[in-house]
């Protein structure tokens, strides 16, 4: 595991080192050849019944932790430290569909960052007015502004500067273009590409570069490396469900994208995904899923 984690210095954003930990309590004393499926069963197990961790996991959490101890025994043997490759079992899971927000919950979650809380809702859901309860945080609303209208992931967008740097993503105003990684920083499988900037979103960016030092998410004039207790307080004010976090900006994103009846390869490349989990995940939003199949069925056959 060590091996594995020298060589993600330089991709510290991805979960894997919160991983090593748990599996070290299961695997620590074990040779590679016992990784072998009742070991990997007896982790799930023990992760989801709280025997091991601080309190107990879903199986989906269990099953990350396994992908990184496979990804660390497969880097060890390409390396020549193993003289076999080792299979690591992993529960199955079907893909669940990914939270996304609608219109209006995109808007009530702005104005949660900006202080404002629903007074009600009508019959159909809809909000009847705001009233304003807390201090405004612009710094969560400029963040949320950017991962809705980009698909950038959470950590890129707080990384965001306004200059080009060697070790973060950056804001070209001129060239209109989102660079999601700087110039030194290699290409991850978190496919940090750029991305044009939408017009929607270029006047707000203009406005906060004349408000901002350093990158348009700094908070009192100071980078931020997490956006979690602001933005649990925006939710809990926008009064949505706990399942609304960072990562749910990026599914709403590509499924306004797809709904919008954007081919899944331009969606892709917007929102640095790739197209097979676009379509994997996201497809039932396209305006003609299964279209083909339906007119294939509907047509009369000549006797």
């Amino acid at each position: 595991m060590i091996y594995y984690l020298q060589g993600l210095e330089d991709d510290h954003r991805g979960p894997e080192p919160t991983h090593v930990p748990w599996l070290i309590e299961q695997f620590g004393d074990m040779t590679c050849s016992q990784v072998n499926i009742e070991t990997c069963k007896a982790y799930v197990v023990a992760r989801t019944s709280g025997a091991i961790g601080h309190k107990p996991v879903k199986e989906a959490t269990a099953k990350r932790e396994l992908e990184t101890l496979s990804a660390a025994l497969n880097r060890a043997w390409k390396a020549g430290k193993m003289d076999r490759p080792i299979a690591v079992w992993k529960p199955s899971s079907n893909p669940q569909e990914a939270r996304w927000l609608t219109r209006d919950e995109a808007a009530r979650l702005i104005r949660g960052a900006l202080g404002f809380t629903p007074k009600g809702f009508d019959a159909e859901g809809r909000v009847t007015g705001y009233t304003r309860v807390a201090k405004p945080n612009y710094h969560v609303a400029r963040f949320i502004l950017i991962a809705l209208y980009t698909a950038t992931r959470h950590a890129a967008v707080l990384g965001l500067r306004w200059e080009r740097n060697a070790h973060s993503g950056s804001i070209d105003l001129k060239e209109r273009r989102i660079h999601r990684r700087g110039t030194e920083e290699r290409e991850t499988r978190k496919r940090r590409r750029p991305c044009p900037i939408p017009d929607r979103l270029l006047p707000h960016l203009r406005r906060w570069r004349r408000l901002t030092v350093t990158g348009p998410a700094e908070y009192a004039g100071e980078t931020i490396q997490r956006q979690k207790t602001g933005f649990e307080a925006a939710r809990r004010l926008a009064k949505l469900d706990t399942d609304v976090t960072p990562h749910t900006l990026k599914h709403t994103c590509i499924t306004w994208m797809l709904q919008a009846g954007v081919p899944t390869w331009e969606v892709a490349g917007f929102s640095s995904t790739s197209e097979n989990l676009i379509r994997q995940r996201y497809g039932h939003h396209c305006p003609d899923h299964m279209e083909n199949a339906r007119k294939a069925l509907s047509r009369r056959r000549s006797a």
